[in-house]
């Protein structure tokens, strides 16, 4: 259990947090500071946001334990994002910022008409608050690890913070602190990998000596099922889409771009994004890796039992001394909210500028009152996701399969978008409903066998099937 020098290192750290709300919360004075900064945020501290806003505490757990149990094989996902945000830094960022935009949605009305804006902005809103769910399920169940407090009062806790300075600040609070948070993160990750070479009478040498032996460097495994993300193609391809889709369509990460100065900006924080998810997925499979090593030569130590997402929680409780322990439930948290935030953020956006402004316009005052409330809301109810996902499922699976039920069709409405000539507007909004359809009916349980499910392919399988319905009105649309 945690040392009271450990609490008070987290207390800190959620006292930081707040601070930076409230200091983001006094310079706002109008809706455009609260959703975009102003429009004026550092491309550097908007990069590391994005970076961020994607790794969420399912990748700080689920990343050493998935590296504990399978090695190295998540970095392939790595080249899907690559390939993802060169064709976002070079088709979509353009598109998007050559317009007075505050939602990604705005685009779609100027190409297609309001009902398509709607319905790809209720798509996103589904699909980010599940995964709100499982961004404070994550940090929750570590800290009732480590802790005497039961999942359900951790979940409450960590949905409160994340909620209080993001309905404070805005994306400004966000961007600034999930910068912060990024910073948490590495330090955390060094702690525990400089215990582990401290714990070692060969250092880290020898627990990437032993993990290797057992195959756990491997960075391709050519024998891995097709609709898994530990398959290259899996990994390079049905990801990519994925990460298409997260890149260039996605409002958390599309919201940063509009809150840069240009679009040059826009494209360095992409890239700056990038970067730095490369280096610190790489630290936790690395650290994964080393536990592997590890726990080999501290045989007995754990349980063979504790689940994948448990392996670094246990190893904080026991392993790391007071202080350096704290440090890192705090990067759990860290890592915890800088995804919730600009869920919440985004949420209450979209909620705001697609809908509410539509329906029920009011003067700016109002419209920032109203998006402080729907940021509130939006905290209670991913506290509320969490706890009815609580269990069901691996974090890291459980997030990605999230995010691939609604992105393909999304994705697709884009990719139409941004051509010159376009499917009619209720075309495209039946191919994205039944894409949709298409995608949910496959993902659930029923007759077919595991391999025939989508998996990892569930955003392509939703971008195939609603490019597959449009596509040939917009042949004819050109051809008359």
């Amino acid at each position: 259990m945690l040392h009271r020098v450990d609490f008070l290192v987290v207390a800190a750290y959620a006292a930081v947090v707040i601070i930076l709300g409230w200091m983001a919360h006094r310079r706002q004075s109008s809706s455009t500071d609260y959703f975009l900064g102003g429009r004026n945020l550092p491309w550097l501290v908007v990069g590391a946001s994005i970076l961020a806003t994607a790794f969420s505490a399912s990748s700080l757990l689920g990343g050493p334990g998935e590296a504990f149990h399978h090695g190295l094989l998540w970095l392939q996902l790595q080249v899907g994002d690559l390939i993802a945000v060169a064709i976002v830094v070079y088709f979509f960022i353009p598109a998007l910022r050559g317009r007075e935009l505050t939602t990604a949605y705005e685009f779609l009305e100027s190409r297609f008409d309001l009902r398509v804006r709607w319905f790809a902005s209720a798509l996103f809103q589904l699909q980010v608050l599940f995964r709100a769910g499982v961004l404070v399920y994550g940090p929750a169940l570590a800290l009732s690890t480590l802790t005497d407090l039961n999942l359900s009062s951790t979940i409450v806790i960590v949905g409160a913070v994340a909620a209080a300075y993001t309905v404070l600040g805005g994306i400004t609070a966000v961007v600034w602190t999930d910068a912060l948070q990024v910073g948490v993160v590495v330090a955390g990750l060094g702690a525990c990998l400089a215990q582990i070479h401290t714990g070692m009478d060969g250092g880290l040498a020898e627990a990437f000596s032993i993990a290797s032996e057992a195959g756990r460097t491997r960075l391709v495994d050519t024998a891995a099922p097709l609709n898994s993300a530990r398959s290259w193609p899996g990994a390079v391809f049905g990801y990519g889409i994925l990460a298409l889709a997260v890149f260039g369509t996605n409002q958390q990460t599309v919201q940063r771009y509009l809150s840069c100065r240009s679009v040059a900006e826009a494209r360095r924080a992409a890239w700056t994004g990038w970067f730095l998810g490369l280096l610190i997925t790489a630290l936790t499979l690395v650290l994964g890796v080393a536990l592997y090593g590890y726990y080999r030569v501290h045989t007995g130590a754990l349980d063979s039992e504790i689940a994948a997402d448990a392996i670094l929680p246990f190893f904080v409780a026991n392993e790391l001394p007071p202080g350096l322990a704290g440090l890192l439930v705090a990067a759990i948290l860290a890592a915890a909210m800088s995804s919730l935030d600009s869920a919440l953020s985004s949420l209450a956006t979209t909620c705001e500028v697609d809908f509410l402004s539509r329906l029920r316009p009011t003067d700016d005052a109002g419209t920032l009152r109203r998006a402080r409330w729907l940021t509130l809301i939006a905290g209670i109810l991913a506290t509320a996701a969490a706890l009815a996902l609580a269990g069901r499922g691996t974090l890291l699976a459980l997030a990605v399969r999230v995010m691939g039920w609604f992105a393909g069709p999304i994705l697709a409405i884009f990719i139409l978008a941004l051509r010159k000539h376009r499917p009619p507007a209720r075309v495209m909004l039946v191919a994205a409903v039944l894409g949709t359809v298409v995608v949910l009916l496959a993902s659930i349980p029923g007759p077919w066998p595991e391999w025939a499910r989508p998996g990892i392919w569930s955003a392509a399988l939703g971008t195939v099937v609603t490019l597959a319905i449009a596509v040939p009105f917009v042949r004819r649309s050109e051809s008359s």
